[in-house]
């Protein structure tokens, strides 16, 4: 992991969004996402508050669905999500990455129990 300090936590009351861009991120016949999109070290979301599913997905990939999941459920299990400017996307003042910085084993363990904890907003259509 980097040694770079990280941005001030998002609340726990938060929601965040992961768009899902990969169809290798996205379980169609449970409609549900895949831990693939969760199993990073670090990965995108924006906070919901500071947002619209319209906004997030505008500059995602045609075709990208959007999740949502609770900043709080996420800590419980292992994630750290940080209000993080996109350097990419500076204007998206709404950016978070989440961080996990747990072995690739745990890591994959946890990614499964955050996908389960997400709730559909918008469906992809890959």
């Amino acid at each position: 992991m980097s040694s770079k300090p990280r941005g001030p936590q998002v609340p726990d009351g938060d929601d965040l969004y992961r768009a899902i861009t990969r169809s290798d991120w996205w379980k169609a016949p449970n409609k549900s996402p895949s831990s693939a999109a969760f199993s990073w070290p670090r990965f995108s979301a924006d906070i919901a508050s500071k947002t619209s599913p319209d906004k997030t997905l505008k500059h995602r990939p045609k075709g990208s669905g959007l999740v949502s999941f609770n900043c709080s459920k996420a800590r419980a299990i292992g994630f750290d999500p940080r209000e993080e400017l996109d350097p990419e996307f500076p204007q998206n003042l709404a950016h978070a990455n989440v961080y996990n910085d747990a072995g690739p084993n745990q890591r994959k363990k946890q990614a499964k129990k955050l996908a389960q904890a997400c709730h559909l907003v918008v469906p992809p259509s890959f």
